[in-house]
This record gives structure tokens, sequence and C-alpha cells, in this order.
């Protein structure tokens, strides 16, 4: 309800003028970040229903045939398939069974349980059997057969942050994420986290066409900091008022006031986005803060929200098998009342150390392995730099300018208030941006 009150004026004019509803990014300065998000919700839904009605779908003859947003119930479970989670056939949006396929259906945490209106067994896992249609069975703790539908947990299954014994670039934690069912973890993505600075570097899983159709209306949780911010309140450090005290003591109170304002301000930036996760439990996962860093406002909806919602399109179409290497380099600097540039941060420890740096690029470098296929994507999160400054932050040969390779793109790239951004080939990338592993490359991915 409240996706459809914040886009109900936008829709009306959209109506009224005979047009389609407005792409979020075309409303970067008229939303807020939690507007933006209710209507990016409420657009890809549209989107869906609409691709839906477009789509001709009949049931698999001799199994099932299960439909990304019409046969998952919520809260939703846990879903593995041959020791993996389960997906849909490509870019369908459907998940396909042979008769007698088994899912494993899974309720991880505490005092969690599945439940279905034909449930026998108070179980918190269990196996479910393809019998045909949208129908499955479960011996021992589902009576008959029953919809695949309604199958639900208690409560949200319980998502895990976990270190782990590895490193990677600088010698730098890796976090990894997922759920843990029947004692072994399943991950979603991993983090490379500066402990020292609270900086994400980068985050990495992966992207194919079954990616392509994630569910939606999906409700966002709140950001966890699990254990990698101790003592630090970083949920605070983004609220709008101790952005202002925060700015105020880096660059005046006069300059804080121009920097910070209704619409310019900073959010927590998804590194892998929400909706690159298909089912709603990979999407309430993703809501980490060693999976965000500090964006504005504008430039998240702006060309990092293009960039996320075509390259997923883009990876269905072409039928990529990727991984995807989303992170954050250097910090951006704003002018003091001296006229100098400072680094910004959002928090500094009691050592006088800043932490919780504000990134001068985002970036997503998208790599098929089998194809030995790469580019990378920037931008500059900083609404205040100038024509000059922003074209000299530019480190490499854009190569998805006049490019018709990159026609599917669309972004902004010119728009420093969204985000002025660029593409570069993997090798000119590494020159500026040290990060990544080693992985060879012999074009663009296009």
């Amino acid at each position: 309800m409240a996706r459809l009150l914040v886009a109900l004026p936008v829709i009306l004019v959209a109506v009224v003028q005979s047009k389609e509803i407005p792409e979020p990014s075309d409303l970067a300065f008229v939303l807020s970040e939690n507007e933006f998000e209710d209507y990016l919700d409420f657009w890809l839904e549209h989107k869906s229903e609409v691709n839906q009605l477009s789509t001709a779908f009949s049931k698999t003859e001799g199994g099932c045939t299960l439909g990304v947003n019409e046969d998952f119930g919520q809260p939703q479970p846990v879903y593995l398939n041959n020791n993996t989670y389960l997906t849909p056939t490509g870019a369908t949006g459907k998940v396909n069974l042979f008769s007698g396929e088994q899912v494993t259906i899974a309720c991880p945490g505490p005092n969690r349980f599945i439940l279905h209106p034909n449930i026998t067994a108070s179980v918190a896992t269990a196996t479910a059997v393809c019998v045909n249609s949208d129908l499955v069975s479960g011996a021992g703790w589902l009576n008959g057969s029953g919809a695949f539908s309604g199958l639900t947990c208690s409560s949200h299954p319980t998502h895990e942050a976990r270190a782990t014994n590895e490193t990677c670039y600088n010698n730098n934690l890796v976090i990894r994420v997922g759920f843990t069912v029947e004692d072994i973890f399943y991950p979603l993505y991993w983090s490379c986290f500066d402990e020292r600075r609270l900086e994400v570097l980068y985050v990495w899983y992966e992207q194919n066409p079954h990616n392509a159709v994630h569910q939606t209306g999906i409700n966002r949780p709140n950001f966890a900091a699990g254990t990698f911010y101790p003592g630090v309140p970083v949920n605070d450090m983004y609220k709008k008022d101790q952005q202002k005290a925060t700015l105020t003591n880096l660059v005046g109170s006069d300059l804080a006031d121009k920097y910070l304002t209704t619409r310019q301000y900073l959010a927590r930036g998804h590194l892998a986005a929400k909706t690159d996760f298909i089912y709603a439990s990979g999407q309430r996962a993703s809501f980490y803060f060693i999976n965000a860093a500090p964006q504005w406002q504008p430039f998240n909806a702006g060309n990092w929200n293009l960039l996320e919602q075509k390259l997923r399109a883009r990876i269905g179409n072409a039928g990529y098998n990727t991984v995807v290497y989303t992170g954050t380099f250097g910090v951006t600097q704003l002018r003091d009342e001296n006229d100098r540039f400072v680094d910004i941060y959002l928090y500094t420890d009691e050592n006088n150390n800043p932490q919780i740096p504000v990134p001068l690029y985002f970036y997503k470098v998208v790599y098929d392995a089998d194809r030995r296929l790469g580019t990378a994507f920037v931008s500059i999160n900083n609404p205040y730099y100038t024509e000059s400054e922003v074209r000299a932050l530019t480190f490499c040969t854009d190569r998805c300018r006049n490019n018709s390779a990159f026609s599917w793109l669309n972004w902004k790239p010119d728009h420093i208030d969204i985000g002025y951004s660029f593409c570069c080939t993997i090798d000119d990338f590494r020159r500026t941006v040290p990060h990544l592993p080693p992985f060879t490359v012999t074009d663009l991915l296009s």
C-alpha cells in the first residue's frame, strides 16, 4: 500500500499524458531515499505484470512449473535443489521440475518451522516432491498433495554474515552471506571488507540469465551491521541530522547546509542490489552494511540504478554467465570554508581515525569466464564536482560512449548530479583500481 500511495501522483500524471509510468531514474530528484525505493519496487512489480501478460505460459506436462512471482509464498522458505539454490530455467522466471524431483524446503533460524494448510508435522527442513503442475507431496510431514505456494515459514528465515579465514585485496577480510541448512552453509555473496577503515572494498556474486526475473513486492528490512562495526552506530551515521553534524565538522556549517539539501544527501547504497537476487530470502539477506556504502541519493536513484536494471536484463537477454564484482574506490572530497578539498568520512573513532569513507568511485566489473569477456562500469559519486574535475577523474577511455554494442545501457553518463559515468576495459580499470583477483579477459562484455 505504501508503494502505491507514493507512486499514485506520478502514475496519474503519466496516465493523463498518455505516457508509460516513468522510469525510476527519472524521479531521482523527486523522491526521497525511502520513497524512491518504494517507487522502484512498485515499478518493477508493474513491469513484471506487463511482461507476464505478454508472455504465453503453460504448465509443464508431466512435471511442475512454478512462477517466481506466482507460486512462492511468504514468509518465504529457502529453496534448495541439487545442493544449491533453486533457480528458474534461463531468463523465463519459471522453475521447471520433473515429476518426482525433490526440492528442500527450509526455514533456518531459532523457533522457525514450515507452514502449510496440509502440514502434519512441525519441521524446519523437509523434502518436497514434485507431483504435477504446482502440486507437491511430502512424506511424513505433508498430508497428500498440496500447492507449492502454500509452503511458508513461521517467520522469515535467518540469514548470516560470517567472517572467513580467507583474505582479499591487501589482506582484508572476506565475509560470506547466506543461509545454514542442516549444518551446511549456502553462500549468496561475498564481501571484501577493510576492518580498520570500516570500508567495503567490493562484493562479488554470480549473475546469470536466471537472475533476470526476480520476485517483486518484497518488504525491505532494516540494514544490519552484524559483528563487523563494533561499537559504531553505523545506521545513525546515515541520519540526516548526523550527516549535518559530520559535514559541519569537516567543511563548516554554511557549506554543510549547501551540500546537504532535501534531495542531495547520503543514502545507504547497495553494492549487490536487492533485486540481483531472485527470491525474497536472498533479497532480505542483501541488507547488510558490508554490502553498502554512502551514495548521494540522486546518484543511487540515477545512473547507479539504471546500471543495475539494464545490466541484469542484458545478462538475461544475452545468456551470459557472469561473476559481478561491485565495489568502491577512493574518497570523495568537498571544498571547505577555506576553499580546500577535504576527504569525507561518516565516522571518526576515539583515536581520531576516519572511518566509513564516502567513496569517490562506485564500480561494477562484469566477467564471463567461459567467454573471457569483461567490462568495468564506473560512476563518480559526487554531485558537486565541475565538468572539468570529473573529466580529470575519468581514468580510462570510455568504451561505452558512442558504441552501439552498449546501446542497451541507456544511462546518462554526462549528468554529474546523478553520477558522471564511463566504461573501461578490465586492463585499464586495473591500472587504477587494484582490487580484483586475477582473471583473463580477451574482449569487452557488451
